[in-house]
């Protein structure tokens, strides 16, 4: 690897570095470090059907079961994860977040407000786990949602046709819709994302360390939280 002459070293990492030449560097290709726009607005489209079909969801089996619970509890906890934990926990770790402006500008959560400082370590532990309890509530709760109105629906037939087959058909659209985000995240994007403190992150480890080279300040936090180079 060549060595990196300090004095063409950007205080911002190279993603948020606006001189940076992302077409001659080795990683291009292996690490999503550039917003594709038809990419990110692709993810965009994908990620508010995902959440307006499990809105639907619960909205149905309200209607079915009388119960309002889910989904006060799941707008209201996709709303503060989406403003504030994932951007505070999350997406303040990432490379991403570094790039000027107040709002994140990335392929994934674009828009998302930056109310904190950037923060090149990786993350910890405990924020690590709060992260995974607010992302998998927000994402497997809808399934709740479903299976407790298609099952009430089933078992009570005389109920209202209309909304059971709506809820239905929503059930199907919301599955069609996780397959395809299955196939897009876990098989693509989370092999490439620049985020290395996301759990879902797949990238090897390194191109972790080749990337890490390249942003010292990344590095020295990433090292000093414990991370290996090499």
């Amino acid at each position: 690897m060549n060595s990196v002459d300090p004095a063409t070293i950007s205080v911002k990492n190279c993603i948020a570095d606006e001189d940076s030449s992302c077409i001659e560097c080795e990683l291009n290709g292996k690490l999503i470090c550039f917003v594709d726009k038809k990419h990110a607005n692709r993810f965009t489209l994908g990620n508010l059907i995902y959440r307006v079909l499990a809105i639907a969801i619960f909205t149905f089996s309200g209607l079915l079961i009388g119960h309002w619970w889910m989904l006060i509890s799941y707008v209201s906890i996709m709303l503060l994860t989406f403003l504030i934990i994932e951007p505070r926990l999350l997406c303040s770790h990432c490379p991403f977040y570094e790039k000027e402006g107040k709002c994140l500008k990335c392929w994934a959560l674009r828009g998302m407000p930056k109310l904190w400082k950037y923060r090149p370590g990786p993350i910890s532990t405990t924020e690590r786990i709060i992260m995974l309890i607010f992302g998998t509530y927000i994402d497997i709760f809808p399934f709740v949602g479903m299976i407790w109105g298609i099952v009430n629906f089933g078992l009570n037939l005389e109920g209202n046709l209309a909304v059971g087959i709506s809820l239905i058909i929503s059930s199907i659209l919301f599955l069609v819709v996780v397959f395809y985000f299955s196939k897009t995240l876990l098989g693509n994007n989370c092999k490439k994302c620049a985020n290395f403190s996301c759990a879902m992150n797949k990238v090897p480890k390194e191109i972790v360390d080749i990337f890490l080279e390249k942003n010292p300040q990344m590095k020295k936090a990433w090292i000093q939280a414990g991370w290996e180079i090499g």
